[in-house]
């Protein structure tokens, strides 16, 4: 699998602002979290809006929050 592959529309709508709410909870705005991860600002809403999310991104959300997470890969 490409790691630009996006994830599944259903869990990135589930997953999206779930990645809003840890960024909310530590006080980040979106530019402060865009300095931190070198994702672009665009990038990061549509993500926090469940519009995409690409398997790179997805890992490096997950690292920056400390977030473990199993995905079944079909």
């Amino acid at each position: 699998m490409s790691t630009h592959s996006l994830v599944d529309s259903e869990t990135a709508i589930i997953l999206g602002p779930q990645f809003k709410q840890f960024r909310l909870e530590r006080g980040l705005s979106l530019e402060e979290l865009q300095a931190e991860i070198h994702i672009g600002k665009r990038t990061l809403k549509r993500i926090e809006n469940g519009k995409c999310l690409p398997f790179i991104y997805l890992r490096t959300l997950c690292r920056f929050y400390g977030v473990k997470l199993n995905i079944t890969l079909e």
